[in-house]
């Protein structure tokens, strides 16, 4: 197939286009686009047994990856494009043998501090509807890119181990959903090689369903005042109290 056409399928994709939109699009049979889609890249793909993985764009803006410089090339995400939060989003397909349907699992992850925000158990989806549903889910994000699982790996369980250094474990509403999803994702070879944190420290930006104060006070327990950073607003107090790292 022509690698034009196979690079436009792809863009389309990770723009959120649907399976059959994108056939329209570019001249091609949904099955055809589907093939190319879960073939992925020599250097993205899945190896032999392992789940189909996929991060949001802009994804390496957020951590650290001097000791893993053979993922670098593996973000699409213009620098500066988006304004760079410490969140990245993990999405899992694993194939199986004894159906046409793929279990899909996700992971929200807070790489700054958090660690493990929200996790999605494994469901079943058609391949329809798994390309439909990759782009609800990257719909925050500037687009999505598929990445090997050991990448998706040292995210995931790299986030999650960061945050229980400094006294993070998944919520407790999500800690059943985070062991499923995980379960599918496969267990890492080791330690992950991505640097977690801000500037070599944890920042902390509460969210919506944070709260802050018990999160300010982990903090000082773990790593002191003056081992991290931090940005919240208080929902009864308006104004922003800052501590940035400095440049």
């Amino acid at each position: 197939m022509d690698e034009l056409l196979v690079a436009r399928v792809r863009m389309l994709d990770q723009q959120g286009r649907p399976v059959k939109a994108i056939a329209k699009a570019v001249g091609m049979s949904a099955k055809d686009v589907a093939g190319v889609l879960n073939g992925g890249t020599a250097a993205a793909g899945p190896g032999p047994g392992e789940p189909r993985c996929w991060v949001n764009a802009g994804w390496s803006r957020s951590v650290d990856l001097e000791s893993a410089p053979q993922w670098t090339g593996l973000d699409p995400g213009a620098p500066g494009a988006e304004k760079v939060r410490g969140l990245v989003a993990v999405l899992v397909a694993a194939d199986s043998t004894r159906s046409t349907k793929a279990q899909v699992a996700g992971f929200l992850l807070d790489v700054w501090c958090l660690g493990v925000k929200n996790a999605l158990a494994p469901e079943p989806m058609s391949e329809s509807r798994l390309a439909a549903h990759r782009g609800l889910y990257f719909s925050a994000f500037e687009g999505h890119v598929q990445v090997p699982a050991a990448l998706a790996r040292a995210l995931v369980f790299g986030a999650a181990a960061y945050a229980s250094s400094l006294g993070f474990e998944p919520g407790r509403e999500i800690a059943g959903d985070f062991r499923e999803a995980a379960a599918l994702l496969g267990q890492p070879a080791g330690p992950s090689p991505v640097g977690f944190g801000r500037d070599g420290k944890p920042f902390f930006a509460n969210g919506p369903y944070d709260d802050p104060e018990t999160v300010l006070r982990t903090l000082r327990r773990s790593v002191g005042d003056g081992g991290f950073h931090f940005e919240v607003a208080f929902p009864e107090q308006p104004s922003v109290r800052r501590r940035l790292p400095r440049r």
